[in-house]
């Protein structure tokens, strides 16, 4: 530590110079005036300064201040010695800039003392110093580290707004990252796909995850696959790139070009709302699926739900945000409450806009600020109207073919390979997620009746519908002999696509069934449900070979 002496007294510079060596201060500087006190200081730049107040010329009382603008650093102690007793004196000491003081003749012990508790609070001074400036390198570095994943979100999570005009969005974030993602793309047969995430947590490490879903999301749209297909990757993506304790609930969802059916894929997401008309409770569509980065791939259900809406009739999603908002008395708000907003929104003003549900919810909350992220998007049901891109000018006509035997039915993912060898036929984007429909209710069928020879009423009940996959999963599982024949074939000089399937079993009276005469199954059903899907989604469909052969032809200009 370097100590600077100022006092015209020669003898008393000489002690206080051999008490502070004594003491273990060896490195002292002095001064004989205050003209050289300003200067000395200004070349040495001590550690502590010790002041006399009476010497000729420019006084104690005139260096403290000028020191003190020069100290630019840490806390610096100015420590006056003076023979001075009145407390006028004193006193000034003190409110000139001087930190202590000690009278003359010293007392060695009280004056050391004093020198090291000050030295002390300089040395925690510059400690404190030096951590600030480590925190505020650390904030500006953060600060820019946030600047450049903000550019990069903004300009990678991005919506076309062509696109996002079809839906009513409120996004509020819980903090500047958003945890909670929307994303929509335009599919090539016309309609829409979309996404609705809320990833674990808020905040950055919760947002960072929307940069690999939004890419994956946009080349799968383009592409126009099915909605499980797109949950099936995501899942797995979700799976490589995030740690153990970070998922996504999400809502995966595609329309159709006429924008009245919906599918939908579900995962630990609140219930989706489909509002009435009248003062009746809205329908809800629930999630029966877990959140995606949670199963592995052989675990995860693909299974979908198909909606349809009549004209401007609405769908609600909302994240997780939303419905656990508190009042008063910790009293969630949770789907039903939700729900009866969204009834009391209908009645009073016959339609619900994403802002106004917000405010009406945000009354339920006991505080003006929500502890998650919260996301809410409403569909109105009308025709999508979006542009097309020109289909492939000369698409080859192309065959693929496949059989399959009972070694390769019991592969858990055999129905996405072979669905993905069907997409490679040219002219196949636009009805891609069609085509996947089509053949993986075709392909269900003739494994699971044709071949394993299962029964649907099983499916009357849900234990009943447990019983049946514990049936189905036992059988295939014995199955030693069967075949199933898939077969897609392009013919794009006429825009068409024929889809057969062909089993190895007994095949049915199909002649007599009531669903390819046009009846209507009722949606409470747990089975039956197929085929009379498969009509409404075909141009025709027929049978052949006792059965045997289901045989559907599509048009690839689907509206």
């Amino acid at each position: 530590m370097k100590i600077l002496i100022v006092d015209d007294e020669a003898i008393n510079r000489t002690l206080l110079t051999n008490m502070l060596y004594n003491a273990g201060y060896t490195e002292c500087v002095e001064a004989v005036d205050g003209i050289e006190a300003i200067e000395t200081f200004i070349e040495e730049q001590p550690d502590l300064v010790l002041l006399d107040v009476v010497m000729p010329g420019l006084s104690g009382f005139d260096v403290a201040p000028k020191i003190r603008q020069l100290a630019k650093g840490p806390y610096l102690p100015i420590l006056f010695i003076t023979a001075l007793e009145d407390k006028d004196s004193l006193v000034r000491c003190l409110e000139v800039g001087g930190n202590d003081f000690a009278t003359k003749p010293f007392d060695r012990h009280i004056l050391i003392a004093k020198i090291r508790a000050h030295l002390k609070i300089r040395a925690l001074s510059e400690h404190v110093e030096q951590q600030n400036k480590s925190l505020r390198l650390f904030n500006q570095r953060v600060a820019r580290e946030h600047a450049i994943v903000e550019h990069i979100f903004s300009h990678a999570i991005v919506n076309r707004p062509e696109v996002q005009t079809h839906f009513d969005c409120f996004l509020q974030p819980a903090e500047t990252f958003n945890g909670d993602l929307f994303l929509c793309e335009a599919s090539p047969s016309g309609g829409i796909y979309f996404i609705v995430g809320d990833f674990t947590g808020h905040g950055l490490a919760s947002a960072i995850g929307a940069l690999p879903v939004t890419r994956v999301f946009q080349e799968l749209s383009q592409q126009g696959v099915s909605v499980s297909e797109i949950v099936s990757e995501l899942n797995q993506i979700l799976i490589k790139f995030l740690p153990s304790d970070m998922f996504m609930a999400a809502v995966v969802g595609e329309i159709n070009a006429a924008g009245n059916r919906i599918n939908l894929w579900q995962g630990g997401m609140p219930a989706v709302i489909i509002p009435a008309t009248s003062n009746m409770a809205p329908r809800k569509v629930c999630s029966r699926h877990m959140a995606l980065g949670v199963l592995e791939e052989h675990e995860l259900n693909t299974d979908i739900d198909t909606v349809n809406l009549g004209h401007n009739e609405q769908l609600i999603i909302c994240s997780d945000g939303l419905i656990e908002i508190s009042n008063d008395d910790g009293d969630m708000l949770l789907e039903e409450g939700l729900a009866e907003i969204v009834k009391n929104q209908m009645i009073e003003e016959g339609v619900v806009d994403a802002k106004s549900l917000f405010e009406r919810a945000k009354a339920h909350c006991a505080t003006s600020t929500f502890q998650d992220d919260v996301t809410l998007v409403v569909f109105t049901s009308k025709p999508i109207n979006m542009h097309l891109r020109n289909q492939v000018a000369s698409a080859f006509p192309s065959v693929h073919e496949v059989t399959l035997d009972a070694e390769h039915l019991k592969q858990p993912d055999i129905l996405p390979r072979v669905l993905q060898l069907a997409g490679q036929c040219e002219e196949m984007q636009g009805i891609r997620s069609i085509i996947f429909t089509v053949l993986s209710e075709l392909f269900n069928n003739a494994l699971e009746h044709g071949i394993l020879k299962l029964d649907s009423k099983l499916k009357q009940d849900s234990a009943g519908f447990h019983q049946y996959y514990e049936n189905r999963e036992a059988s295939l599982q014995a199955l030693s002999r069967g075949r199933i024949i898939v077969r897609v074939e392009s013919l794009p000089n006429r825009g068409k696509v024929l889809v057969s399937v062909e089993d190895s079993g007994n095949g049915f009276q199909w002649e007599n069934k009531a669903y390819l005469a046009g009846a209507h199954f009722s949606n409470d059903e747990c089975f039956g449900r197929g085929l009379p899907l498969i009509q409404t989604l075909c141009e025709r469909v027929w049978f052949e070979k006792n059965g045997s052969k289901a045989i559907c032809l599509l048009s690839t200009r689907q509206q």
